[in-house]
């Protein structure tokens, strides 16, 4: 147990140590004995957890992933499905707003890797983004069921359409260079969703 705990403990410090190198090398110039050297271990230490600087990046973005889901899943228990949309899109642009440094990492190199390596983090990505579309899904569907949104147009459909305006408020932040204040953008999102563009 204490072997399995130490083992953990070294894994999490390295990937701490990587996401500090990528983001101040970039992830082309950076190399495992950088990371070994951030995370004041021997090279040999760190390929005995990744057997490259790929599989280090993977894991830092599952990782984040995992963080990000967990933080939304806490508001999950809010009996108000439009208060838990409210407060789920507040979660996210919170943890991207206090990690903006790593989403502009990932944007940045996405794009270096190779056809197969590609293909490995593209199904990384379409497994995480099918967990948060269904949990939007779900609470939509909570919201029709009160009566709370318009029940002509399918569930999956306005799932898309939320999907679609919280990605391009994300993305605008991102070619803005990650400045303050995505987290309040959050409730103007939800208001616009729920009532459009109409004037009041």
């Amino acid at each position: 147990m204490v072997r399995t705990e130490t083992r953990a403990a070294y894994r999490e410090a390295i990937l701490d140590a990587a996401t500090r190198v990528f983001g101040r090398l970039g992830f082309q110039d950076a190399k495992m004995a950088d990371i070994a050297a951030e995370a004041g271990v021997a090279a040999g230490t760190v390929y005995n957890y990744f057997k490259n600087k790929e599989e280090v990046f993977r894991s830092i973005l599952q990782r984040t992933h995992e963080l990000v889901y967990q933080r939304i899943m806490v508001h999950q228990v809010l009996e108000d499905p439009i208060e838990r949309m409210r407060a789920s899109t507040r979660e996210a642009f919170t943890f991207l707003e206090e990690h903006g440094a790593l989403f502009l990492l990932y944007v940045s190199i996405g794009g270096g890797f190779d056809w197969a390596q590609k293909r490995v983090e593209q199904a990384l990505i379409d497994e995480n983004s099918a967990r948060y579309f269904a949990l939007s899904e779900a609470t939509l569907r909570d919201a029709a069921a009160r009566g709370q949104i318009r029940g002509d147009l399918p569930l999956e459909r306005l799932t898309v359409f939320l999907s679609g305006l919280t990605d391009a408020t994300i993305f605008s932040w991102v070619r803005s260079g990650c400045p303050p204040g995505l987290r309040t953008q959050a409730d103007p999102l939800i208001d616009f969703f729920l009532h459009g563009a109409r004037a009041p």
